[in-house]
């Protein structure tokens, strides 16, 4: 019987000392206390993708872990990285991993649509093999997603593919599909549209209009909600949205529900596309949902 109270009791010590390394307010405060063999870090890394090596890095979460870790998609072409939320995660408990896909900001290889969507997944693929290799404190089988407009595309994408992953966010997401069938054709033929994108390897606006018509059946994220019954989903959206108009995601959060996906949640903030004026409560909706659903 003693044994018994003594198991408990150090289960108990256990936990209230691992909850005890993670931040009361993950998105204003840093940790309350650092477990000095274990504290939070930065690991700079490459993640493989089809021949390719794509820059990346790790933000190491406080304590042993093994922790949840969560995949960041940047949208396109990648000017805003999110990484103050990425900061925030880590606090809250979850390693976080950035990187580039190929053909993006001097990682190897083309850019592509296509390959924006094979890199997540072998994102995915990495973290699930250093985890099971027991490294960098990730838990294999705790990975989540979060993506931000081209990003929020690809981890709906991503996660509707992938019956593994824990959670998926989606912010600001890009439907590619609803968005190619209203656009002009002046607009996909302007000299601006046919300029490459800064950060990516020759890739215009003009080829992501093509790739996608070319793929319209794959790439129609409405079809694919159906994946996510029964699985946790977040859609954040802001209603000064001017680069993903908020009508074009509700028919998503919409599909959604109507599938089933559960616990969902539709968020809609007064905010434009980077959530630029109200970026706390950004976070903070953000890192308490994941809290609650993606540990």
């Amino acid at each position: 019987m003693k044994k018994l109270i003594h198991k408990f009791a150090a289960a108990a010590f256990l936990s209230s000392s691992l909850m005890a390394t993670a931040s009361a307010s993950p998105v204003l405060e840093d940790p309350a206390r650092i477990d000095r063999d274990n504290p939070p870090g930065m690991v700079e890394l490459v993640v493989p993708s089809h021949g390719a090596k794509m820059n990346g890095h790790l933000y190491t979460a406080n304590g042993p872990g093994p922790h949840p870790t969560v995949v960041m998609l940047h949208g396109f072409p990648g000017n805003e990285k999110n990484l103050d939320l990425a900061q925030a995660l880590r606090r809250a408990g979850f390693n976080t991993l950035y990187f580039h896909y190929r053909g993006a900001w001097g990682s190897e290889g083309k850019y592509s649509l296509r390959h924006v969507t094979e890199d997540a997944a072998a994102a995915l693929a990495f973290l699930r093999k250093e985890g099971t290799a027991g490294n960098m404190r990730i838990d294999a089988d705790r990975i989540s997603l979060f993506g931000h407009s081209l990003g929020g595309f690809t981890a709906l994408y991503t996660g509707a593919a992938d019956t593994r992953v824990r959670c998926t966010v989606a912010a600001a997401p890009a439907d590619l599909v609803n968005f190619i069938k209203s656009a002009s054709s002046e607009t996909v033929v302007s000299t601006e549209a046919q300029a490459p994108v800064p950060g990516l390897d020759g890739y215009s606006f003009a080829d992501l209009v093509s790739e996608t018509q070319a793929n319209m059946k794959d790439f129609d994220l409405t079809r694919k909600m159906a994946a996510f019954h029964d699985r946790p989903l977040l859609v954040i959206s802001g209603d000064k949205d001017s680069a993903v108009p908020l009508a074009d995601q509700i028919p998503l959060a919409n599909a959604a529900t109507d599938a089933g996906a559960a616990p969902f949640e539709h968020t809609i903030m007064d905010a434009d596309h980077g959530f630029s004026w109200n970026r706390i409560a950004f976070m903070q909706k953000v890192t308490s949902w994941m809290q609650e659903n993606c540990q």
